[in-house]
């Protein structure tokens, strides 16, 4: 009988769910390199490393389906909050936002500035160079990049808010090209935000039908996620139709009382567009808050054009101020109220580094404080301090996260940013799903609330992630795909990070595992940066 090891590593005793929907079964995972090589009854074999998973689930890592960690990758490797919460793969360039797409020219001054109080520069010029730069630092997840259309457009077109050239939009074309063949997944707009709000339906399908040419699919944050959420998502749909491409809705939701139930509609437009042959789906994180800038949640559009800074500008104009005060109350007559109903109770500060002291209290409260009229108070705010301001929005309705969440075409994505509580964005009034979402997936809305079967949670958190990106060998727990994998207690997975202290690693995660090696043990991450950059051009040679 041999007695050298017949694997790198076996995952013992553990309960296995394995990413496909698929009751839980009792089975040890055997790896060797970064690969799983065996499914079963291991009690035999050796290994030169044994993990014990007695009394835990063991599931495929989890793939966050939509995250910005691009922005933190090059100056925060280690990722913590997203190896701390399970996840062993991550997509990055949602909503339109695609670091990669930024180079030297003066229309990034304000990517520079984010980057800069984290010693970090921008250091390519190209997509292309974005993601060896990732790779060559080194990086804790897996990383599946989309090209942003914001940011693309922003590189092409500066803030014009116009339609394209025919030459503009060839070169649009030919950048989204360039990031397709670079590696980049798929193709993300972000139409709530400038530039990529300036663009029309024709010009979204027109740059859609590249990934026809190249593969990949089209993710989108809507126009519109309020008052006029149907028609956002029809507008997707039509691009999506029009391009005959795959068609991802992020973080789908109805925001504002007067809209809940509005998720009936949409996905049942879903249902339609699907029986019509057309591949959507759709990602949600768990909370009843979205976090994004201030001035986006409040101001009218062409007040935002341009740079923060040029924004600000208008704000310290007396005639532009009192125009844009003026269109405020056209549109929100009730944002004048501030009484205990009043729509400001619901919105408080996030990130705001030039007023750490205002993060975490609501913009009722502060200008009570102040002695002025709320509208007042937001402008002063924005008029006053440099750089980004983020604002809480507690504006979802629980029945309507369950409906979402429920929905068979539903994967799980955080929306965050990746960080760590001793990284340098720690004083940072971050949105608690950075470091939450997964576990509060499977410990609240699983475990307490019951919304899911714990195996449908796992699956929407892997399998079908993983079916959508076409991504060969993750998100199933079988012999031959990559050894991503997360040990956790289904009877204490628990979020605890918080609005008031969103900081904090979830708790029930025992182990994490990226291609093969631990990226988390005793509850910590540590700085295995084990991850790779995962190139679409690869896919059929998975890696």
């Amino acid at each position: 009988m041999t007695t050298d090891p017949q694997f790198d590593c076996i995952v013992r005793g553990g309960s296995v769910l394995d990413g496909t929907g698929s009751n839980p079964f009792d089975a040890d995972i055997g790896i060797v390199d970064d690969l799983i090589t065996s499914v079963g009854d291991l009690s035999r074999s050796l290994a030169s490393v044994s993990i014990d998973a007695r009394g835990c689930r063991v599931a495929p890592g989890f793939i966050d389906i939509h995250t910005h960690s691009d922005i933190s990758a090059t100056y925060d490797p280690d990722q913590g909050s997203s190896i701390a919460m399970g996840v062993t793969t991550q997509v990055v360039g949602n909503c339109g936002l695609a670091l990669g797409h930024a180079n030297s020219d003066p229309v990034f001054e304000f990517e520079r500035k984010w980057l800069a109080p984290h010693g970090a520069r921008i250091r390519w010029n190209t997509y292309a160079e974005f993601l060896d730069v990732v790779q060559s630092t080194g990086v804790a997840t897996n990383i599946v990049a989309l090209s942003g259309h914001g940011t693309l457009r922003k590189r092409i077109m500066g803030q014009e808010d116009r339609p394209p050239t025919d030459a503009e939009l060839l070169a649009m074309q030919r950048e989204l090209g360039d990031a397709m063949a670079a590696g980049c997944w798929g193709f993300s707009s972000g139409l709530e935000y400038p530039p990529s709000a300036y663009a029309n339906e024709d010009e979204l399908t027109e740059l859609c039908r590249v990934l026809q040419r190249t593969g990949g699919f089209y993710a989108t944050h809507l126009r519109n996620e309020g008052d006029t959420l149907v028609e956002a998502v029809q507008e997707a749909l039509n691009v999506s139709e029009r391009a005959g491409v795959p068609l991802q809705l992020s973080h789908h939701k109805a925001e504002g009382a007067a809209n809940w139930g509005k998720i009936g509609v949409t996905l049942a437009m879903v249902d339609a567009a699907r029986e019509r042959g057309l591949d959507v789906q759709t990602d949600q994180y768990p909370y009843d808050a979205f976090m994004t800038a201030l001035s986006i949640q409040v101001l009218p559009r062409w007040a935002l054009a341009g740079a923060v800074e040029e924004t600000a500008a208008k704000l310290r104009d007396p005639e532009l101020r009192a125009r844009i005060a003026a269109d405020m109350r056209k549109s929100h007559p009730e944002w004048d109220d501030n009484s205990e109903s009043s729509h400001w109770r619901n919105l408080q500060i996030g990130v705001c580094r030039g007023r750490p002291e205002l993060q975490g209290r609501s913009i009722a409260d502060l200008s009570k404080h102040a002695g002025v009229n709320p509208i007042d108070f937001v402008l002063d705010l924005l008029a006053g301090v440099e750089g980004y301001v983020s604002a809480v929005c507690f504006a979802m309705g629980a029945e309507d996260i369950a409906t979402v969440m429920r929905y068979p075409w539903t994967s799980i994505g955080s929306d965050g940013v990746g960080t760590h509580p001793e990284g340098t964005g720690a004083a940072d009034k971050v949105h608690p799903r950075a470091y939450g979402t997964f576990p509060r997936v499977l410990g609240h809305y699983v475990r307490d609330l019951a919304v899911l079967s714990e195996a449908d949670a796992v699956h929407k958190m892997t399998g079908l992630p993983a079916a959508r990106l076409g991504l060969p060998g993750r998100g199933v727990l079988a012999a031959g795909n990559f050894a991503d994998i997360t040990v956790y207690d289904p009877a204490t997975i628990s979020d605890l990070a918080t609005f008031a202290d969103p900081h904090r690693y979830a708790t029930g995660i025992r182990t994490v595992l990226v291609n093969g090696r631990q990226a988390l043990k005793n509850d910590r991450p540590n700085a295995a940066r084990a991850g790779r950059v995962l190139r679409k051009y690869e896919a059929s040679r998975k890696y």
